[in-house]
């Protein structure tokens, strides 16, 4: 319904309905518009926030608009004659955009009719920019914020609160966000109605999904210049996560804990300062370290290998010896893996930590392996002889028996062919029984410091001369830097003679023409390598499963069956391995791998 306000006869009369000056004293924009909406009156403070404004419609005026608004308060206003307050955002004279109050309200004729309409401009474009910043804080900050009132309902909360919650407006704090009828005993906003003072707790909530929420809270009372106040805001911070990774912390710090206490393995570490941290009870039994002693770096460096610890503060990532050796506090040496490891965090280094692991089983293993082992060659060169000899007692009986019917018949072609069957197999049993005596007494290792590819070397000049008369070409050759090593010399020279003399007796074997030897020293990864390869007859498979069975041979009466088995041996007393890659008719290569942290110990120290 149209308010009454004063009349107006016809427009020649709206200059004396408006009063200039008094218009011109509000400090308000105020304009007239027709039913056309072209502007027919603006005072001097529309013309400060619009500009000009003479023979212009008010959509051009107020929003540089070409066209009439989509939605328009003033064409309601002409329609039912309503006053209207409305909030409007349009353009100063600047094009600048500006946020108003606009105030609308019909003028009335004698007839009744609304000619002209009055709009009267609040420019709120600083309050609404503040109070869009305090909105956007308020909804957007990384935390649950509401307002209480002293009857403890939620006055207002922000959209983070809301989208966890749901709009929990007007509802009593305790039922929306624990979903209890009571108050709760540690409500920290009563407390701050009480005192009128900020306190803070801790708070657990519901979800409207169902989810548990923890949270830290705090309550400020939001005071009046004089000091009352109705409402207090509560901020709640989701701690939800930070509880969960301080659980996980604590778990996995307990499970590191107890792994490293309980760890065979001796564990250790240094903090930035040079401090020793953690000393773990394996580490403290193999040191032989009392449980209550505290232990230095001095000490910790003086017990590890000379610079090992230097070197692992100095060198990024980790520091591996895969065999050395510890002192023991009480000066005792002790075999061990060491691992080393710079600590870093943030670009920055926060100590070191290590891991010995007490070899010394592990060698005691080794050596009971390596005797078993030649014990157990021992035994099955035991029972080779023992088949080997029936073999002989056989055909001696044949020999015998063949010279006993010569003798008894007077047959003196007989008597000869016993006296030869007899001569051989003697022979043989001679030969059988020095092999196993050398193979069984064998001889005690004795580890100097040698050159490998002078052994090599050595071996292939032995046989220099028999190759070429034979028409074999043999070559030696060595490939790379190969440092002296504890090795014994004469025996390894044996395991070397043994593979090159087969290697040629191979190629005298083989039908074809062209044939090679090749002896091949290097080293690699720590590995000294000897290969001796040939392009002679090669091996099948069942002679290559026999090759280091006992008194196994393919020379007749020209071999013991002991030469791969002694070079088997001597390997193994080494410390090392021996395989065998061969096929029939296209060759064999015989490869000997001899580990430096295997190899024996010097008999003597040189100087």
């Amino acid at each position: 319904m149209a308010e009454k306000s004063t009349h107006v006869s016809s427009s020649t009369d709206i200059l004396r309905w408006i009063n200039p000056q008094l218009f011109a004293a509000i400090p308000l924009g105020i304009a007239v518009i027709d039913s056309d909406y072209n502007l027919v009156y603006a005072n001097k403070a529309f013309e400060e926030l619009f500009g000009t404004w003479k023979n212009r419609k008010c959509f051009s005026v107020y929003k540089s608009n070409d066209d009439m608004c989509s939605y328009c308060e003033s064409a309601m206003t002409f329609k039912d004659g309503v006053s209207r307050v409305n909030e409007e955002v349009g353009y100063d004279k600047y094009k600048r955009p500006i946020h108003y109050l606009q105030h609308t309200a019909p003028i009335v004729d004698e007839k009744g009719n609304f000619p002209y309409i009055v709009h009267i401009f609040t420019n709120i474009t600083e309050a609404a920019q503040i109070r869009d910043e305090h909105q956007i804080l308020y909804d957007q900050v990384p935390c649950n914020i509401l307002l209480i009132d002293k009857n403890f309902r939620i006055v207002k909360a922000n959209k983070r609160l809301r989208d966890s919650l749901g709009n929990p407006q007007g509802k009593h704090c305790f039922e929306a966000l624990k979903g209890v009828k009571h108050k709760c005993s540690e409500c920290t906003a009563r407390q701050t109605f009480a005192d009128g003072q900020i306190h803070t707790g801790y708070h657990v909530w519901k979800t409207k999904t169902g989810k548990t929420l923890h949270l830290h809270v705090i309550t400020v009372p939001l005071k009046r210049t004089d000091g009352s106040f109705d409402l207090v805001m509560e901020m709640a911070v989701d701690v939800t996560q930070t509880l969960k990774l301080q659980d996980d912390l604590k778990f996995a710090h307990t499970y590191l804990q107890t792994i490293i206490s309980t760890s065979m393995d001796g564990i250790f570490a240094v903090n930035e300062k040079g401090k020793v941290t953690i000393f773990n009870p394996a580490a403290r039994k193999f040191f032989k370290i009392k449980d209550n002693q505290i232990v230095s770096r001095e000490e910790l460096a003086a017990m590890l290998p000379n610079g090992f610890l230097a070197k692992v503060s100095e060198e990024p990532g980790h520091v591996y010896l895969p065999e050395t050796a510890v002192r023991t506090h009480d000066g005792e040496t002790v075999p061990v893996r060491l691992i080393g490891n710079k600590l870093m965090a943030d670009d920055g280094s926060i100590g070191m930590a290590f891991s010995a692991q007490d070899l010394s089983e592990i060698k005691q293993l080794e050596r009971e392996k390596l005797e078993a082992e030649r014990l157990a060659a021992v035994g099955h060169t035991v029972a080779g002889l023992a088949h080997g000899i029936k073999n002989l007692i056989t055909a001696l009986d044949g020999g015998m028996y063949m010279l006993n019917s010569g003798m008894d018949k007077g047959n003196i072609e007989r008597i000869q062919k016993g006296m030869e069957m007899l001569a051989r197999n003697i022979q043989r049993i001679s030969i059988f029984v020095k092999a196993f005596l050398s193979f069984s007494k064998g001889r005690e290792i004795h580890a100097k410091m040698s050159d490998p590819a002078d052994i090599a070397e050595e071996v292939v000049g032995l046989y220099t001369v028999k190759a070429h008369e034979l028409g074999i070409h043999l070559v030696n050759e060595k490939i790379g830097h190969i440092s002296p090593a504890p090795i014994d010399y004469e025996s390894m020279h044996e395991c070397l003679t043994n593979l090159v003399g087969n290697a040629i007796d191979a190629c005298q074997m083989s039908d074809g023409t062209g044939c090679q030897v090749t002896v091949r020293t290097f080293e690699e990864n720590g590995t000294i390598v000897y290969e001796v390869a040939d392009n002679g007859c090669g091996m099948d498979y069942q002679v290559k499963k026999q090759v280091f069975t006992t008194f196994f041979t393919t020379k007749g009466l020209g071999g013991s069956g002991l030469g791969l088995l002694m070079t088997q041996k001597i390997v193994h007393e080494h410390g090392g391995s021996i395989d065998l890659k061969s096929k029939s008719g296209k060759g064999t290569t015989f490869r000997i791998r001899l580990p430096r942290r295997r190899l024996p110990k010097l008999v003597e120290k040189e100087a």
